[in-house]
């Protein structure tokens, strides 16, 4: 296999981890959907349940792209510190499905979505110099976990 051939591989196999990770931490919140979740006062811009597994599937997807980025980008004075806070960002993603939906700890959990807003804009703003491609796929991301907080805000607030 030749050295382009390997690196598609590898950009194939970040995508499609990330997204199977997040497919079973998303399966996990399927009972709670129904039973505790329907249940709670939320806010009118709430979508619909069936946008959020596709939302993160395509995150996941550009997310994995990006560490695939940053995993192969050439050592310059940021990078482990990029490196660092991916890890720590998807320490706190991870953490988060449990925390909201099985322990129903509105509050804990949002405070994990405030931490993740602020690793991820650390990402983006730290990347930019030496790995545009990472800060601007990263946005989209971004965009959604500041909505994601918002939400939790409300759920939080007002149940």
């Amino acid at each position: 296999m030749n050295a382009g051939n390997k690196s598609k591989l590898s950009l194939i196999i970040w995508i499609v981890a990330l997204i199977a990770i997040g497919g079973v931490i998303g399966s996990f919140t399927k009972p709670e959907i129904s039973t505790w979740y329907s249940t709670l006062h939320r806010s009118t811009l709430t979508q619909p349940n069936y946008v959020f597994p596709v939302a993160w599937t395509i995150l996941y997807g550009i997310i994995g792209a990006c560490g695939w980025l940053i995993w192969r980008s050439q050592a310059f004075p940021k990078l482990s510190i990029i490196k660092t806070l991916y890890v720590a960002q998807f320490i706190l993603n991870w953490s988060w499905t449990p925390l909201f939906f099985h322990y129903h700890l509105t509050g804990l959990s949002l405070v994990v979505l405030i931490a993740m807003d602020i690793l991820v804009g650390t990402i983006i703003c730290s990347a930019y110099q030496k790995m545009r491609a990472v800060s601007l796929l990263m946005i989209p991301y971004l965009s959604w976990i500041l909505f994601a907080s918002y939400l939790n805000f409300y759920i939080w607030q007002y149940n």
